[in-house]
């Protein structure tokens, strides 16, 4: 998985959490990173992109990427998803968002439901999910009452 998250912080705490639900995370802090990354070392089972990074914003990053393998699952984990980013993402096949801020179930509960889905997986009719409503509490993540006390503030 590859985890683009220009906020130190975030990022860390992030790469921390899917860990602990074992995933292998690569994560890198910029778009450019993010599309070195994905030249080199792609496809990835996913990609937790933030929009707002800099160098290349996200949605730009997400575009090259699509270029280089169109099927890739992407998730937009932002803050801020303006409308022009959501036609741009939709345009690229990008139809799953995260909300900043978010709780670490809900990331869980994401990332789960489009591994399954499986690369190039689309909703019927494009519409931009929001999956707070779907989220529920992972396994693992109760098993690991310390870890999930450090990311509270995601909240």
């Amino acid at each position: 998985m590859l985890l683009v998250e220009d906020e130190h912080v975030l990022r860390g705490l992030v790469h921390q959490f899917l860990a602990l639900e074992n995933y292998e995370v690569e994560p890198v802090a910029d778009g450019r990173e993010a599309i070195d990354a994905y030249a080199a070392r792609g496809p990835y089972d996913l990609i937790l992109m933030d929009l707002n990074l800099p160098h290349v914003p996200g949605v730009e990053a997400c575009r090259q990427i699509r270029r280089m393998n169109r099927h890739q699952p992407v998730l937009v984990c932002s803050a801020a998803i303006l409308e022009s980013h959501t036609e741009a993402l939709h345009a690229l096949g990008v139809y799953d968002s995260l909300m900043k801020p978010y709780h670490p179930a809900e990331l869980a509960t994401a990332v789960r439901r489009i591994l399954a889905e499986g690369p190039g997986a689309a909703p019927s009719a494009p519409t931009w999910r929001d999956h707070r409503a779907h989220a529920g509490p992972g396994p693992k993540a109760a098993a690991h009452p310390s870890a999930l006390s450090e990311l509270r503030g995601f909240e």
